[in-house]
This record gives structure tokens, C-alpha cells and sequence, in this order.
């Protein structure tokens, strides 16, 4: 069953820290992503034949599936990250960077081999590490936990990176990759934090902002968004809305809700723990696997913990029925291609809209027929195989059938 945690411990003008606010205050972040050939802004799309099922004003949702023809948003902060290390490598030795806007269409400015970049990844964040590596003629080391599909393996391996597929979890990969970083001189891109390692992992978070800003440019004046609901994991995208909708775009007093599986809840039990204290949970079988992290990450917890309206976890079952719902759509809505943890947010929502037990929780989030809801497809079909046999098996009861909030 589908869990809501409301948040005891939420600000209503975000106090943070300094070291996260100069990072996310970068006037290069959008600059750096155009210098990349593939880059173009991600489709904001509506979906007003879902919206009109669920008892909402608009659904909309920004659409990560298109990012770099590498079906999700994970290189939008690998890229920036990147930039940033050697920029600041360059600025030590009293080099020259290209311009911002110029820096990934002159990859010759860094000698091919010098940096081996290294990290963990259930899939999306690797390959992005590995896709900027080989933009720049450099190595990748990606470390992955037993039982990734072979279909993730086998695109970061098409990046033509190395790839550690360790006997543990990703909380296992984590540490492993680490380790050996330190060991063999590697550079660590991790998009999670610990004791001592926070910069990059801001870094990383920073480049998410570009997401949330193209979702905004898209907007008319008099557009605005109540609610959105953003997936889990170690809480790096969930940090940067967080920071986003209190700093960058507070006037609509927008609600963030954080989905988790209910077999990796880390950011539930953070919050719900004596405090708000970050908590580390064990781990379980999901299908989402990009959501199956047991710890939160240091450096965002905090944007969380203090920007966040509420906690939801979420079943398989209800993922894949929002997979489905997504690729046959209401009415005229078009289709979208949301693959496990993609669907995660619109899982949610059906569960806000359709459960007599979340009623309170709606009335409290005010989701109603004047609600304007943002979900984010954070990953496309990044394992053909097993989208293909999810939106297709039978689950009983019919495709997207739900009564109205």
C-alpha cells in the first residue's frame, strides 16, 4: 500500500548554506549545456485527457526520455560537473578555459587520457559520466549494482567505458567506487555525497537546475504550478526543486512531494525519524531500480528536509499501471515513453487521486479541478526489453482506469 508522510520540519524562506548557494548560483549552467551539439530543451507536455480522469485542472509533464538521445536527465549535472573540475584544474595552473558557451565544442582543449572519471550508477548517471568521458576523449570506470539490466550495462559499455558490476547493492557500488578512485588516482563524479566529498555532488545538483528552467521558459506569465511530485533516490533532483521552487520561483508557494519505492524509502524514514536526521534503510527489489537507494545523500538532504511538503512511497504495481498509462494514453493525450522510475511521480498521483485513504492528504495538498500538477519523466525505456514486457502484460482491471479526485 501507497504511504504519505507530511513534512514536520518545512521553511517557508529556505535558510542554506553557502557552499550549496555559490554552487547553484553559477551564471555558466545553461551556458555549458549549450556548448554541447545535442543539447535542445526537453518537451513540457500536457495531458489534459489524463488531467479531466484525475479531478485536476493540468497535468503536465516535462519529458526527460528526449535528454542527449540518452533517454534521461542524469548528464544535464554529469556535464556540468565536469566543466566545473576542469575549469577549476585549468584556473590552478594558470591556464585558459574556453568560454562556458564554448567549452564542449572545443574537447581538444583537454589532453585525451589525462582523467579517468569514476563513479556509481544503477544505469542513468553512469552513462552520462561515460558519455561526457568520451566527448572528451577520456576514461570512465562506472561500478554497478548485481542484477542492473544488461540493456544498462551494455549502453555504458557503448560509451566505451569500463564496467564493475559489484556482488552488493548500490550503497555497496558506492563505496567499492570510492575506494578504488582513491586508490588508483581516478576522479570520483559521484552524484551522491559523504564525509569529506560534497563538491562535485553540488556541482552535479547545480546542473539539474537547467531542467527546472526550461520547464519555466515554456510557461506563459500567467501560468502557474502547484504541486510537483518529484522521484527519490539519494535526493540529488529532489534538492535542486527544492532550491528551485523556494529561491528561483517561491510566488506560487508551489508543493513538492517526494516519491520513493516502498522497498528503498530513505527520504521517508529521514523524515520521519526523531529530528528529521538522515537515516540509511536497507534496500529491496524494485523495478525502479534509479530509486533504489537506502541513503540519502548529505549535501541534499538539508534542501530537502526543509523544502519538501510530503513524503509518498509507491509500489511495482502501481509504477508499471503508470507506465501504461503514460504509452496508452486518454483521449488525444499524446504518448510518452516513461520507463520504471520515470513513472514513479504519475504512480503517485493516481494514488493521491484514487485512494478513499488519501483523501486528508489531498484536501491538504489542495489537489482539485483548479490544481495545476508537474510530474517529471526522468528516464525514458532504458531497458527496452523490460519496458516492453511491462506496458504490455496483463495487470487486471484494465489500462488507466481510476475515478476522478
Amino acid at each position: 500500500m501507497p504511504r504519505i508522510s507530511f513534512n514536520p520540519y518545512g521553511q517557508t524562506k529556505l535558510q542554506i548554506d553557502a557552499d550549496t548557494s555559490a554552487a547553484f548560483a553559477g551564471a555558466d549552467i545553461q551556458a555549458v549545456h549549450s556548448s554541447l551539439e545535442e543539447y535542445r530543451p526537453t518537451p513540457l507536455v500536457e495531458l489534459p485527457g489524463l488531467a479531466a480522469r484525475l479531478g485536476l485542472g493540468r497535468v503536465l509533464v516535462k519529458d526527460e526520455a528526449h535528454r542527449f538521445g540518452l533517454k534521461a536527465f542524469k548528464a544535464l549535472g554529469a556535464s556540468y560537473a565536469v566543466y566545473r573540475l576542469i575549469n577549476e584544474q585549468f584556473a590552478a595552473a594558470g591556464g585558459i578555459m574556453p568560454r562556458p558557451e564554448d567549452f564542449y565544442r572545443q574537447p581538444e582543449v583537454v589532453p585525451p587520457g589525462q582523467f579517468t572519471f569514476c563513479t556509481a550508477t544503477d544505469g542513468n548517471h553512469g552513462r552520462g559520466v561515460a558519455w561526457v568521458a568520451r566527448k572528451l576523449r577520456q576514461r570512465a570506470v562506472i561500478y554497478m549494482p548485481k542484477n542492473s539490466a544488461v540493456a544498462r550495462i551494455n549502453a555504458i559499455l557503448g560509451e566505451g567505458a569500463r564496467v564493475n558490476v559489484i556482488d552488493g547493492s548500490y550503497d555497496d557500488a558506492v563505496k567499492l567506487a570510492a575506494h578504488d578512485a582513491e586508490t588508483n588516482g581516478w576522479t570520483i563524479v559521484s552524484d551522491t555525497s559523504w564525509p569529506g566529498y560534497d563538491r562535485i555532488p553540488r556541482w552535479i545538483m547545480a546542473g539539474y537546475l537547467t531542467l527546472f528552467r526550461e520547464i519555466h521558459n515554456a510557461l506563459s506569465a500567467n501560468d502557474r504550478i502547484d504541486a510537483v511530485l518529484v522521484q527519490g533516490g539519494v535526493g540529488a533532483l529532489a534538492a535542486v526543486a527544492a532550491w528551485y521552487y523556494n529561491v528561483e520561483y517561491p510566488a506560487h508557494k508551489t508543493k513538492l512531494i517526494a516519491v520513493e519505492p516502498t522497498t528503498a524509502a530513505c527520504l521517508m524514514a529521514s523524515i520521519e525519524a526523531p529530528g528529521g536526521e538522515l537515516q540509511s534503510v536497507g534496500t529491496g527489489q524494485t523495478i525502479m531500480a534509479g530509486l533504489n537507494c537506502g541513503t540519502p545523500s548529505p549535501v541534499a538532504w538539508p534542501l530537502i528536509k526543509k523544502g519538501f511538503a510530503a513524503f509518498m512511497t509507491v509500489a511495482d504495481d502501481a509504477c508499471i499501471r503508470a507506465m501504461r498509462t503514460f504509452y496508452y494514453p486518454h483521449n488525444a493525450d499524446p504518448r510518452i515513453i516513461a520507463g520504471e522510475s520515470g513513472a514513479a511521480g504519475l504512480a503517485a498521483l493516481w494514488s493521491l487521486c484514487e485512494d478513499a485513504a488519501m483523501s486528508d492528504a489531498r484536501k491538504k495538498l489542495k489537489l482539485d479541478d483548479s490544481s495545476t500538477v508537474l510530474l517529471l519523466n526522468t528516464e525514458g525505456d532504458t531497458d527496452p526489453e523490460s519496458f516492453a514486457r511491462l506496458v504490455q502484460e496483463d495487470l487486471g482491471g484494465g489500462v488507466g482506469e481510476a475515478r476522478a479526485c
